[in-house]
C-alpha cells in the first residue's frame, strides 16, 4: 500500500514476513539495532508459554532468544517487550530477559526476576501494580505507572542488577499527588497544582523527559513531561479519546494510537468544548471511553484506532489543525494493537494488528510504514536520565500513601468567576461553572455531571450529561446526555431506551467555534 502526501511524501505500508507461517498471538517491536523482536504466545503448551526471537525486516536471519514459560504475577498488566539500548536485554515488566552476547546473535538467555519496592504494595486501592514499564536509554533508569481505583501514580528510579534479581533503588514519585490545595490567599477556595499524570509511554529528549497518555484540555491527549525542569506540554489536541504517541529516534515524527479518523467511535462529542478544572468528572468516565472507543473496536465495532503519523512540532503548535496521516487498514478488517516502535534511522515505524475478537480465531500481523522521501538520520543524543535529586518536583515514595480526596465542594477562582467541583449524590459528581474564565476573554456557564461507580475501572452503567454555555472570544454549547452500558461480554454500548424523565438516555450535541458533533452520530 502506498500513501502519497504533499507534506510527508510517499509512505509505503507493508507486512513484516514471519517465519513458519506464524499468524496468531504475535507481538513485535524494533530493537535498537534495527532488527525485529518477535514474541509468540503458545497457549496450547501453557497459557504463559512464549517463544521469543529476532529476525531481519525481511523475515530472515532468525535468532532464537527464549522458548518457555514466563509466569504471570498478580497485579501485572501482562508481558511487555521493552528493549534496552545496549541490545542485550529486554524489560518484560516483572522480569528482564538477558541475552548473551546480544539480541542479534543470542546463544543463551536468562529470565531474571524484577523485585518491586514494598511501598508499591502499600498504595491504598491498588488496582494494577504496573500498567506500563519503561527503561531509559541510559540502560539504568526505570519508570512505570501503577493504577488505583481513582487514578495513577508514576514512579522513577534505578533498576539495578543484583546476584539473583533486579532491584529498584532511589525511587521517587513523578506524578501529582493531591491535585488541589487550599488557596492561602483566598479563604474558602482551592488552587490546582501543575497536573503531571497519565500512563507513561516513552523516554524522550535523550532520556530527560517522558511522554504520557492523559491530560490535556479535551478528554485525554498525549503529553510531554520533562524530568530536569518543570515543563509540561501537550503533544496532541484532538476531539476524541487520544492515547499514546511514540516519537521517532530523531524526535521529528511520532506514531499515535488514535481514533481521530474514526468519528463514529472516537467519543469526540465529549471533546468538542475544551473544559477546565474538570478532573473530578473527567476521570470518572475515561475508562468507559476506552472500553467503547478502543476495546469495542478491537472486539466488534466498525472503526479504527490508528495508528496515525504526525509531525511532532506541528502537532504541538497547530493543535487540532494538524491531523496527520491515517495508517490504519483502509478495508477496516485489521485493528491496531500495541506496541508501536521505530527503526533507529527514523524512516520506518512498526505496529501490531489483529482481526476482531468477535470473528473467532484471531489472526495477527506486524505492519511497517516506510517514509520513502525521508533521509535516514541519527537518534537524538542520549544522556543520563535525571535521578530523584535532580527532578524538581520529585516526591518521596511514602507520598503514595497520602493521596486523599479534598473536602468537597472544591471552589476554584479564575481570572473571572469560579468553578466548583462537588458530589451532588453518592455516585454523582459535578463540575459547575459560574461565568468562569481562564483568560478574561472566554466565559463558561453551566455544568457537566457524571454518575459512575466509585472504582473507575469497574464496568458499570456510566451517565454523562451536561448543560454548558461558552461565550466571549470563543463560543459554544455542550447540551447532551450519554449513557454507557456494559453487556454480558463486558462490551460497552450506548443505551437506546428512555430515561425516567421521559427523555432518551442518549441525546444532544456539542459545538465550539462552528464545529459540531451529535450524540446520535455515535456508532452502536
Amino acid at each position: 500500500m502506498l500513501i502519497e502526501n504533499t507534506e510527508y511524501g510517499r509512505i509505503e505500508i507493508t507486512d513484516i514476513p514471519l517465519p513458519g507461517g506464524i499468524d496468531t498471538n504475535v507481538n513485535g517491536t524494533y530493537t535498537f539495532s534495527g532488527r525485529v523482536l518477535v514474541s509468540v504466545r503458545e497457549p496450547e503448551k501453557n497459557e504463559n508459554w512464549y517463544r521469543v526471537f529476532t529476525i531481519s525486516e525481511e523475515g530472515r536471519e532468525l535468532c532464537e532468544l527464549f522458548d518457555g514459560v514466563i509466569p504471570m504475577k498478580k497485579g501485572a498488566n501482562g508481558i511487555r517487550w521493552m528493549c534496552y539500548s545496549d541490545n542485550k536485554r529486554i524489560l518484560l515488566g516483572d522480569y528482564v530477559l538477558e541475552c548473551t552476547p546480544d539480541l542479534d546473535r543470542c546463544t543463551s538467555s536468562e529470565l531474571v526476576e524484577v523485585v518491586f519496592p514494598e511501598e508499591i504494595y502499600e498504595i491504598p486501592g491498588l488496582f494494577m501494580r504496573w500498567s506500563e514499564p519503561l527503561i531509559a536509554p541510559d540502560n539504568e533508569h526505570i519508570c512505570f505507572s501503577s493504577l488505583t481505583g481513582n487514578g495513577v501514580f508514576n514512579f522513577l528510579g534505578s533498576l539495578v542488577r543484583k546476584e539473583s534479581h533486579y532491584a529498584m533503588e532511589d525511587m521517587c514519585i513523578i506524578s501529582t499527588v493531591n491535585e488541589v490545595e487550599p488557596d492561602l490567599e483566598n479563604e474558602g477556595f482551592f488552587r490546582t497544582k501543575v497536573s503531571r499524570g497519565g500512563e507513561v509511554k516513552q523516554f524522550v529528549r535523550g532520556g530527560r523527559g517522558i511522554t504520557l497518555a492523559g491530560g490535556g484540555t479535551c478528554i485525554t491527549e498525549s503529553t510531554l513531561q520533562m524530568l530536569d525542569t518543570e515543563e509540561v506540554a501537550q503533544i496532541t489536541e484532538t476531539l476524541g479519546y487520544e492515547e499514546t504517541a511514540i516519537f521517532s529516534p530523531n524526535e521529528h515524527y511520532a506514531v499515535c494510537m488514535s481514533p481521530r479518523f474514526s468519528p463514529k467511535t472516537d467519543c469526540g462529542v465529549l471533546g468538542v468544548v475544551p473544559l477546565h478544572k474538570d478532573n473530578i468528572t473527567r476521570r470518572k468516565y475515561l475508562n468507559m471511553l476506552y472500553q467503547y472507543a478502543i476495546s469495542g473496536v478491537r472486539y466488534e465495532k466498525a472503526g479504527n484506532i490508528g495508528p496515525v503519523l504526525i509531525d511532532v512540532q506541528r502537532s504541538m503548535s497547530e493543535g487540532r489543525a494538524h491531523e496527520g496521516i491515517n495508517l490504519s487498514d483502509p478495508e477496516g478488517k485489521w485493528v491496531y494493537y500495541s506496541p508501536m516502535s521505530w527503526h533507529p534511522d527514523s524512516t520506518k515505524a512498526m505496529w501490531n494488528e489483529s482481526t476482531r475478537l468477535v470473528e473467532g480465531k484471531v489472526k495477527s500481523r506486524l505492519r511497517k510504514c516506510k517514509l520513502l522521501d525521508v533521509q535516514p538520520s541519527k537518534p537524538k543524543m542520549w544522556g543520563v536520565t535525571p535521578g530523584k535529586e535532580e527532578i524538581p518536583y520529585a516526591l518521596p515514595m511514602e507520598y503514595a500513601r497520602m493521596q486523599t480526596e479534598p473536602p468537597y465542594p472544591v471552589k476554584i477562582e479564575g481570572v473571572c468567576g469560579i468553578v466548583v467541583n462537588s458530589y451532588i449524590a453518592g455516585d454523582t459528581v459535578e463540575t459547575r461553572y459560574d461565568h468562569y474564565s481562564e483568560d478574561g476573554k472566554t466565559f463558561y456557564d453551566g455544568w457537566i455531571r457524571v454518575k459512575a461507580p466509585a472504582n473507575m475501572f469497574v464496568p458499570e452503567e456510566t451517565v454523562i450529561w451536561s448543560n454548558l454555555q461558552v461565550t466571549g472570544e470563543h463560543t459554544g454549547q455542550m447540551k447532551l446526555r450519554i449513557t454507557f452500558l456494559p453487556d454480558s461480554r463486558f462490551q460497552v454500548h450506548l443505551a437506546k431506551d428512555m430515561d425516567e424523565d421521559g427523555e432518551p438516555k442518549c441525546y444532544g450535541y456539542a459545538e465550539y467555534d462552528g464545529l459540531r458533533r451529535n450524540v446520535e452520530d455515535m456508532a452502536d
